[in-house]
């Protein structure tokens, strides 16, 4: 029965996709993020590189959640998404302040994942998950480097 509805399910979702969501390539031009001015720099590949390993450490997480691993997630959440210092002099080190703060509220909401991941409670921990998410959706979503 699975089988058979995964062909009507992606047809509903490419359906749904091409009414809702522009279906182009965005040239630079078309891009109003606000720049950091650090493309091509060493700042710049110094960030990318954490960026990477931000989205590496969601994977881990989620990877340790699905094999109920919640103690593991919440080290991984703590460990190299949450607020340290070495952090929040990187948020800092790019001379804008919105940019700054939304990289703490997101480092502090990797806190709060890892707290909440030590409950093990599915529900709460992907609730928090979601919100680290959209910190880096909003992020991404205003600037670029």
């Amino acid at each position: 029965m699975f089988k058979l509805m995964l062909p009507l399910m992606f047809t509903i979702c490419v359906s749904f996709g091409a009414d809702h969501m522009p279906m182009h390539n965005m040239s630079q031009d078309d891009d109003d993020r606000l720049s950091l001015g650090i493309k091509g720099t060493m700042q710049g590949s110094h960030q990318l590189s954490n960026m990477r390993a931000h989205m590496s450490a969601l994977a881990e997480i989620v990877k340790h959640m699905n094999s109920n691993e919640y103690d593991e997630a919440s080290a991984v959440a703590k460990e190299k998404l949450g607020l340290t210092v070495s952090m929040n002099s990187m948020c800092g080190s790019f001379g804008n302040k919105s940019f700054e703060m939304m990289g703490v509220t997101f480092h502090k909401s990797a806190d709060a994942l890892a707290q909440t991941l030590k409950t093990k409670d599915q529900k709460k921990s992907m609730i928090a998950l979601e919100k680290v998410m959209n910190g880096c959706v909003l992020c991404h979503s205003t600037f670029k480097q």
